[in-house]
């Protein structure tokens, strides 16, 4: 599973609402003061269509990603899954651990 955050302010809302229309997007409820995006295979999204200045765009993904970036320009980002676990319980690190 791979997923970026979003500061849950309004000047990254339209970060936000691109991810919603996107199919392999899915979009978490505001939590931390931060909403995460998951999202299965590669996505991109524009930053004309959002109406963002650049100053906003080049800061969206400052609140993390778990995935791979592919192209971050003035115009577009272009995100891939890594398939990796964005979560770690408690059991999975035991597995792990070999306890």
């Amino acid at each position: 599973m791979s997923g970026f955050y979003v500061l849950d302010v309004p000047e990254f809302a339209p970060v936000v609402a691109a991810a919603k229309v996107i199919k392999r997007c899915r979009v978490y409820p505001s939590r931390g003061g931060y909403i995460f995006v998951q999202f299965d295979g590669e996505v991109e999204i524009t930053r004309a269509a959002r109406g963002l200045g650049e100053a906003v765009w080049f800061g969206c993904m400052t609140g993390g990603l778990d995935g791979r970036i592919i192209a971050f320009d003035p115009e577009r980002i272009k995100l891939a899954p890594t398939n990796e676990p964005v979560i770690v319980t408690q059991e999975r690190l035991s597995r792990s651990s070999g306890r």
